[in-house]
């Protein structure tokens, strides 16, 4: 397994940070504006000093960024749970950021000890409120949830238990929070000039469409075409599109698991056979070559080489699990046709074009005491993750479809 990378906190660093954030959101986010609306920022802070573990969407890239601005609008300072890869980039220097910012590693999906034990540790000294995505994954779009990790809740209850030996009355609190992201200004006229784009690289000529909501269809059926050729899908004359899409997905993972000696649980779920391929390509690609010969190092560095190509496969499952047919459907908000151009952009690209300013809604849910509810988890672990979880997926899901009062919508047809 990959070794843990502990978090290790710089006030330095993360007031340098803070004081850095309209930068940020100007430069890397793109111009972004992030809002708390309603009385969220009041909610938020009858946590004040409170044991919180908080549980937001992860439907962008830039999540970890949005989380850490509420950060400064809490003015408190947040612990953060990130894959392990990403410790890896650039060389190891994103590691050494995150890991000052307060960040430690967890390898998803496995049995990360030392990640789980600093998990416990840091909710029970309740320094700081912790930040994990209990989607696991980046969904790539606004409205809609991967399916909830039970993670979360768990670990929130395994501190509980710590908690217990020494502080048998004190909570440990769940808060949804719900991220949605939105344009500032109409979009309609960037959205059709990569359309444009999209249509000149895959050979379609039909720019007498006024439809864009067509075009976009057009060109997501002529991928999916290329898809299944790719990955030797034997599809029905007249197949629907939401079982094209899951024909695409079964072969990509059954492919890679192949290659990978894999066998996939029969009983998991196509998310979490994304998450079982993952977890074995991080095994092998970071694993431990001190001990190996030069000449057996550079047949691990082959294979690795090899096998990372897959991670792209695996991003193209996850985006594909999280649109639809039907989410499309006309009329759609110019937000919903800009998730999909991007699924189709990286697919076509390999990376997305900026298509405005972004407003970045932020709603702070009912924070959800676990202490109340310990003697019927003691006596039902599984029943109550599930039944926690769900009070999660439910408020999170509310949220993401109330948030559009607070605006007014721009449709597409």
């Amino acid at each position: 397994m990959l070794d843990f990378r502990p978090p290790e906190d710089n006030p330095f660093i993360i007031g340098l940070c803070k004081l850095g954030l309209p930068l940020i959101l100007k430069f890397k986010l793109h111009d972004a504006e992030v809002r708390v609306i309603g009385d969220g920022l009041q909610r938020f802070k009858s946590l004040s000093g409170k044991r919180t573990v908080i549980c937001p969407n992860h439907s962008y890239r830039h999540d970890p960024e949005v989380m850490f601005t509420l950060s400064k609008y809490m003015s408190e300072d947040f612990n953060f749970i990130a894959a392990r890869e990403v410790f890896d980039w650039n060389n190891g220097l994103n590691g050494w950021l995150l890991q000052h910012l307060g960040c430690y590693s967890v390898v998803r999906g496995a049995a990360d000890r030392e990640s789980f034990k600093t998990t416990k540790n840091i909710i029970a000294a309740g320094k700081k409120k912790l930040v994990l995505f209990p989607e696991g994954e980046i969904s790539r779009q606004n409205d809609v949830l991967l399916p909830l990790e039970t993670g979360a809740v768990q670990l929130s209850f395994w501190a509980l238990d710590e908690l217990q030996k020494t502080e048998p009355d004190a909570p440990v609190f769940i808060q949804p929070v719900a991220l949605k992201y939105t344009y500032k200004r109409n979009i309609t006229s960037q959205l059709e000039w990569c359309m444009t784009k999209l249509e000149k690289r895959l050979g379609i000529d039909d720019h007498n469409e006024p439809s864009l909501y067509k075009r976009v269809r057009t060109a997501a059926e002529a991928v999916l075409s290329a898809l299944e050729r790719q990955y030797n899908c034997k599809v029905p004359e007249g197949a629907a599109l939401n079982d094209r899409m899951k024909t695409v997905k079964i072969a990509a993972l059954k492919t890679m698991a192949e290659v990978l000696d894999v066998e996939l649980n029969v009983k998991g779920s196509q998310l979490d056979w994304v998450r079982q391929l993952r977890n074995t390509m991080d095994d092998f690609i970071y694993g431990d070559i001190e001990e190996m010969s030069p000449y057996q190092r550079k047949m691990h560095e082959e294979k690795a080489a090899k096998i990372k190509g897959y991670y792209r496969d695996l991003d193209r499952v996850v985006s594909f699990i999280a649109i639809y047919d039907g989410y499309l459907n006309p009329p759609a908000t110019q937000e919903r046709l800009s998730n999909v151009i991007e699924l189709l952009e990286t697919e076509v690209f390999g990376q997305i074009s900026v298509k405005g300013p972004r407003l970045i809604l932020v709603d702070i849910g009912q924070p959800i005491n676990l202490l109340p509810l310990y003697t019927e988890y003691k006596k039902s672990k599984r029943t109550l993750l599930d039944s926690v979880t769900s009070d999660v997926t439910r408020q999170l899901s509310g949220m993401l479809e109330t948030m559009d009062k607070e605006r007014q919508p721009v449709y597409v047809t």
